[in-house]
């Protein structure tokens, strides 16, 4: 080949591969907007539904749980009982998982509930106990509910439909957070696998990617990490807490906070490639201290929380 003809096709194929990789990295979309909020309540944590139409959140203390629209309207709180810690929506979108607690004569007891937006009764799983150290976590297309102890596996049937392409289909694995361990199973076996990076570390927030292909979590005391899903290729992205997937699974969102030691003085939400290559503030024009990011399905907004007046943000995101 003529080098002359050479050399301009590879300069064609820089620039393409130039313009996809500055194409594909996420950037705000001017100023966060207040989505949602209530003057007799701080709402924190949104969570988007798998299909993008609703937001999940709770109030301080984790308690109660609301669903709203994703433009902010038809607000809707679905349990006032203390239940917005850990809480999962189901894929199909029509349900939440959570571990409710409440006091019976001075103690406090747990249970594992399912609450449904369509108005149906919350499915109740387990009777109330007297401890229960883990999040349950959806398993088998939703169709049962995992909860692990140090040495035991639980499962509960959800009652959820599945189609009959999803019953043909291989059973997921499913990951969960031990007492310093993070691991992973499949029902019905009634047994983990460590697949911890690290002895003796306490694991903070494990998030699986949307393709499958990687775990985000955090180290207590530590940073923010990613790996695959069998414990390979531990890549370090440095401070930042609760952090969520974008929908291609090439970065994560999270929050870059500083305190004084009794409150938060500083929030940014930052994007993070999986690489570790690329580090992006996107709320650095504003001072709203940003906190619990989620990324929407679709990939063109982010919802969080702020403790400065107790409102949920959404932030439009271009790529």
């Amino acid at each position: 080949m003529n080098s002359s003809i050479s050399s301009i096709i590879t300069s064609l194929l820089l620039v393409i591969s130039l313009s996809v990789t500055a194409f594909a990295q996420p950037s705000a979309d001017g100023e966060p907007q207040r989505l949602i909020s209530a003057e007799a309540s701080d709402f924190i944590n949104p969570v988007w539904s798998p299909d993008g139409t609703k937001i999940a959140f709770t109030s301080s203390q984790q308690q109660g749980l609301w669903i709203a629209d994703a433009d902010g309207s038809g607000i809707e709180q679905i349990t006032n009982e203390s239940a917005g810690y850990g809480f999962s929506w189901s894929s199909d979108s029509e349900s939440i998982l959570t571990r409710v607690s409440e006091y019976q004569n001075k103690r406090r007891k747990l249970a594992v509930k399912i609450y449904h937006t369509n108005g149906n009764e919350p499915t109740l799983l387990t009777e109330f106990r007297d401890q229960m150290p883990a999040i349950p976590k959806w398993a088998n297309n939703d169709q049962q509910v995992v909860l692990i102890s140090d040495n035991d596996i639980e499962s509960f049937q959800t009652g959820k439909e599945v189609s009959t392409q999803q019953k043909a289909s291989i059973t997921k694995p499913f990951y969960v957070l031990k007492s310093n361990q993070i691991a992973t199973g499949k029902v019905p076996a009634n047994s983990t696998e460590n697949i911890s990076p690290f002895d003796d570390a306490q694991y903070l927030n494990l998030e699986v990617s949307p393709d499958g292909r990687k775990l985000a979590f955090e180290v207590y005391g530590g940073n923010l990490f990613v790996m695959n899903i069998d414990g390979t290729n531990l890549m370090d992205l440095g401070k930042a807490n609760r952090a969520k997937w974008s929908p291609d699974s090439q970065y994560l969102v999270a929050m870059v906070a500083d305190d004084d030691g009794h409150n938060y003085t500083k929030s940014d939400l930052y994007a993070l490639s999986i690489d570790g290559e690329e580090r992006i503030n996107l709320t650095s024009s504003t001072d709203i201290i940003a906190m619990n990011p989620d990324w929407s399905p679709q990939g063109n907004q982010i919802v969080f929380d702020s403790p400065d007046d107790g409102s949920i943000y959404i932030l439009n995101i271009s790529n």
